[in-house]
């Protein structure tokens, strides 16, 4: 009887050769080999700039498995060596009994945080995303790891954070797998460091394990796979938020296809979903039962129809939301963390001038772009109106064509002080009509945000006054702002009224004087005029990172 169930499990591990999933658009790379070998242990941490994704190891470890064959002979035969499970000191089991942890209390791999809160832990993960959430568990592995409760290992894989790896075929795509997390999360290149990384890198990849064991692989769908797992970190573990470090990835380009990104900076979309379904988890395992038989994005937009909404109404109003973070942030009416979102980026400003302005662009397939109107037409006694345009291409459809992918749909927005025909449509709350021309009306989408009054955080006036303080424009050439020190590499700055009307905004280069990091502004609007006295706001932004504080000109 023994050896014939160690027959099976010899055959079975065999068999995810056998049926070799392979992508045929997979490249075996020198860059794959290596991180992969780095990954599994054979190469150190010199090699670590082979690994272009450090947050998970899902693509990386199993696209080399699944596409062994490509490789050459020798290399093939150094990768099978590493396939086994990693051997450790010492396990233990979950409260639940469901899981069991494998790690090493001595040596290299010695786990640096505590087993208990980890074993704990996947028990949380559990809980919600089976018990709460409604997904399936990840199935049995056929007695791999000593018997059949799931086997997850503690192991030094820095600089990833973990992964799933896949191990016996179990039909339609579907596969077994064990998890593999870090050993300490020290280094500093986690965002998330100790038992907290450990916590939602356990969210992320058991539901990886669910993924895969219950709906398919599907490799040209990686981006939905990690959106999904990295949104479950922020589900099963709200107060650790190591999805914030992602997410100025997909607000810096909103204007990119969306199945164009690497998931993790869209978790924020399942949140978005969440929300507005009432929160209501049953969406996404209704998805993950269309990707059976669909592409993700469909999936995507037949559990939004399922639900009597239209994927145009539910995609725009996403682009809505996520104008609102940052200091702009509304807790109540959109992201409850809001205030801790990157901004979205503004892809440039303009002066509506009578009697016309135009803006002309290009938009991939489900893509948005955001612009800024201000309008010069003075309403006596208050400011001119500021009108934030957000236009959002929807077209599911040819984002779901390969043929489609880079192709850029064409777009003009009109603007003019009079109703020169019945196509123009008035900007509520504005003296603006506008008219959106597109080859395809019904894929598109703009909204309107006039005046934002969105209140501004409290500023450390000790730590971020600009200087000199108060400026005159006509004795100082330039206002000083104060960039952290920390900060690398160029940044955004964008100077508001006191009434929050945007003044000016444009890209500056950090500089040290007077031993202090800053960027220098002239004191002239968009349009080169000097501005006039009074208190403004200014907001410095770079991939990660936000800062604000206060300006006050006093002109003679």
């Amino acid at each position: 009887m023994t050896i014939f169930f160690i027959f099976l499990i010899l055959l079975l591990n065999l068999n995810l050769f056998a049926h070799n999933n392979s992508d045929k658009n997979f490249v075996p790379s020198d860059t794959n080999y290596i991180a992969f070998l780095r990954v599994k242990g054979l190469l150190g941490e010199e090699y670590d700039s082979y690994i272009t994704d450090r947050k998970c190891g899902f693509h990386l470890i199993n696209s080399v498995k699944l596409n062994i064959d490509k490789f050459t002979p020798d290399k093939r035969q150094v990768i099978q060596s590493v396939l086994q499970r990693p051997t450790k000191q010492k396990y233990i089991i979950s409260p639940s009994g469901r899981f069991k942890i494998h790690y090493d209390t001595i040596g290299a791999h010695a786990v640096q945080y505590s087993v208990i809160e980890v074993a704990k832990a996947i028990d949380s993960v559990y809980n919600f995303e089976v018990n709460r959430m409604g997904f399936p568990p990840a199935p049995e592995d056929f007695g791999l790891g000593g018997d059949n409760r799931y086997d997850i290992y503690i192991h030094n894989i820095s600089p990833l954070y973990g992964y799933t790896e896949f191990e016996n075929f179990l039909g339609s795509d579907r596969y077994t797998s064990y998890i593999v997390i870090d050993n300490s999360y020290h280094e500093n290149q986690y965002y998330t460091k100790g038992i907290d990384a450990a916590k939602v890198t356990l969210a992320h990849e058991y539901h990886h394990a669910i993924q895969v064991g219950n709906y398919r692989y599907a490799q040209n769908d990686l981006w939905f796979y990690e959106l999904t797992s990295t949104s479950m970190e922020e589900f099963v573990f709200d107060t650790i938020n190591d999805y914030y470090a992602y997410m100025p990835t997909f607000f810096n380009s909103p204007n990119k296809i969306f199945t164009g990104f690497d998931g993790y900076s869209q978790a924020v979309w399942n949140i978005y979903l969440h929300k507005i379904f009432d929160n209501d988890f049953s969406i996404f395992v209704r998805q993950w039962e269309l990707m059976k038989n669909n592409p993700a994005l469909e999936s995507i937009r037949k559990s939004i129809e399922e639900r009597g909404k239209t994927f145009k109404t539910v995609f725009s109003q996403f682009y809505l939301y996520n104008y609102y973070t940052g200091y702009r942030s509304k807790p109540d009416l959109y992201y409850e963390e809001g205030s801790n979102y990157p901004l979205v980026k503004i892809n440039y400003t303009i002066q509506f001038i009578k009697p016309s302005r135009t803006i002309t662009g290009n938009s991939q397939a489900c893509a948005g772009q955001y612009y800024t109107v201000v309008d010069s037409i003075l309403k006596l006694p208050y400011s001119p109106d500021s009108i934030t345009v957000i236009v959002v291409n929807a077209n599911v459809d040819s984002a779901l064509k390969w043929t489609d992918i880079s192709k850029l749909f064409n777009y003009t927005l009109r603007f003019s002080h009079t109703q020169s025909d019945q196509s123009f449509e008035k900007i509520p709350s504005t003296n603006l009509f506008s008219k959106l021309e597109v080859i395809d009306p019904s894929k598109w989408s703009v909204n309107y945000i006039v005046n934002d009054t969105t209140p501004v955080v409290p500023i450390k006036e000790s730590d971020n006054y600009a200087f000199p303080m108060p400026a005159n424009l006509s004795k100082h050439k330039f206002i000083n702002i104060p960039v952290p020190k920390e900060w690398k590499g160029d940044v955004d700055l964008y100077i508001y009224s006191s009434g929050m009307n945007l003044v000016y905004n444009g890209k500056k280069i950090p500089q040290l004087l007077d031993n202090r990091l800053v960027v220098q502004w002239n004191g002239k609007n968009n349009w080169n005029e000097k501005t006039s006295s009074g208190v403004y706001f200014y907001f410095l932004t770079n991939d990660e990172n936000q800062s604000m504080g206060k300006i006050v000109i006093l002109n003679e």
